[in-house]
């Protein structure tokens, strides 16, 4: 699980007068003074010992305070256009014009899906489905929303019978790079790239390994030259400003399929 996603789980689970909470909170209020705290400070600010600071930050994967430093550092930098995938254009149309910024966005939207249905290949979906009711384990993976659009799935699949692993930590990611084999399957949902490059090492070894391998993308087409078993492509171009709009859609019909199948 990415660091942040791990902070907000356990801020809206934990009681706030346990200590992980104590600390979550002050990060979320202070994100943009990280930087400049010593792990002195930042003890001192939470009323808690150094030591407790560097078991709380390994606890939620850093191997020091500074690399937990650095990360929180790029994410205060890190620009809202970037984030939202917003132009400086459409920044400025959605404060100056929010009717006409809506109506592009919805058409965006509306455009996107079209091109999903003109471009997905649903006997490819088929033959997915059949692979993942053949195979032993199956494991979907992704990072950030794809990652919760995986565990869509894998609610879905166990309703139709079929147990399969989402990775929510490089723990579990391990696990299942050193267990898995050519009897099982390994599905990556990646819009844009982001599991691959957040995921280098990971990736790299699964590269080496017998393991049967499925991309389903929103046209990531610089990922051909890795050779997957199967690419499923949801759109003929990159819809960069829409998010994960195809994805979700094809996650629900894949479900709503596999649970025919299966029966």
């Amino acid at each position: 699980m990415d660091p942040i996603a791990k902070i907000f789980f356990y801020y809206n689970n934990e009681s706030r007068e346990s200590t992980h909470y104590v600390l979550i909170e002050f990060i979320l209020h202070h994100i943009k003074e990280l930087s400049t705290l010593s792990i002195t400070e930042f003890a001192d600010r939470t009323y808690v010992s150094k030591t407790t600071v560097s078991r709380f930050i390994n606890f939620l994967g850093f191997d020091s305070y500074r690399e937990f430093k650095k990360y929180f550092s790029s994410i205060s930098r890190f620009s809202k256009n970037i984030f939202l995938r917003m132009s400086i254009a459409e920044s400025q149309e959605i404060a100056t014009d929010p009717e006409k910024f809506f109506v592009q966005y919805s058409d965006q939207v509306i455009d996107s899906i079209q091109d999903m249905q003109n471009t997905l290949d649903i006997q490819q979906v088929d033959e997915l489905i059949h692979r993942v009711i053949r195979a032993q384990r199956v494991a979907c993976l992704g990072y950030s929303d794809a990652q919760y659009i995986a565990k869509d799935i894998q609610l879905g699949c166990l309703t139709a019978g079929k147990v399969i692993d989402v990775a929510e930590t490089q723990v579990k990611l391990d696990e299942i790079l050193s267990m898995y084999s050519k009897e099982d399957l390994i599905i990556i949902l990646s819009n844009y790239g982001n599991f691959f490059s957040h995921h280098k090492q990971s990736f790299r070894e699964l590269l080496v390994k017998d393991i049967p391998l499925v991309l389903v993308t929103q046209n990531y087409n610089s990922m051909d030259s890795f050779s997957f078993d199967q690419t499923i492509y949801l759109t003929s171009n990159r819809h960069l400003n829409i998010g994960n709009y195809p994805m979700r859609i094809f996650s629900e019909y894949f479900v709503r399929r596999l649970m025919h199948i299966s029966n």
